[in-house]
């Protein structure tokens, strides 16, 4: 992956999309909010958009200091980054493979809902803290490139908020909903391509592969 490539903005906006985007937000936040209403949906979007920008932005500007900490080498960092991408993309091409999202028999409050399930894991999976921790460690000493990386955050978090204030809305749109499954099955098989091609990329840095 050269590293134009990787600097490129569309590249960044599409792995963040990939990773951390709505189309994967749009029917949890609906089935678990199902039978709440409106100023409940409102008050969850709210908080869990708050809650997941700070947690983005803290991992983006503070945890390529923990790789330091750890002395872990960039390689090491890349090859993890790859294979939590293609888990996740597996599981996403196989969904029986995990386990079924489980509605609250009774209404949490509106934060507890916010942080756990919506933040994490729907809004921040494992895979989008791994996107992001490669991308701030490589870039981590380049202030325009660590800029674009929150801004492109912050879009992206911009448009999940979006998509969870208007989830019922969006649900009950005829052939929307097909639309982005379809939309998801093709961003996932790239992810697979993506997460493969980082693989790829450190096996031949190692000299494993030619």
């Amino acid at each position: 992956m050269e590293l134009a490539m990787v600097a490129d903005p569309k590249f960044i906006f599409t792995i963040f999309f990939l990773t951390l985007g709505p189309v994967k937000i749009i029917s949890p936040f609906a089935r678990l909010t199902h039978e709440a209403t409106p100023n409940y949906r409102r008050d969850v979007a709210i908080r869990a958009a708050i809650i997941a920008t700070t947690v983005v932005l803290l991992v983006a500007l503070l945890g390529h200091r923990l790789v330091v900490n750890y002395q872990l080498s960039f390689d090491s960092l890349r090859l993890a980054g790859g294979l939590v991408l293609l888990i996740s993309a597996l599981l996403n091409t196989f969904p029986h493979l995990q386990p079924p999202l489980e509605v609250p028999k009774t209404q949490p409050t509106a934060m507890q809902l916010a942080i756990t399930p919506i933040v994490s894991p729907i809004v921040i999976p494992p895979v989008g803290v791994a996107a992001i921790l490669i991308f701030s460690t490589m870039f981590q000493e380049d202030l325009g490139m660590e800029w674009l990386i929150v801004r492109t955050l912050l879009i992206v978090m911009a448009i999940d908020f979006l998509a969870m204030l208007f989830a019922h809305k969006i649900i009950k749109v005829p052939g929307l909903m097909q639309v982005l499954t379809l939309a998801n099955l093709v961003l996932t098989f790239v992810q697979v391509a993506l997460a493969i091609q980082v693989i790829l990329i450190v096996l031949k840095s190692l000299g494993i592969v030619r």
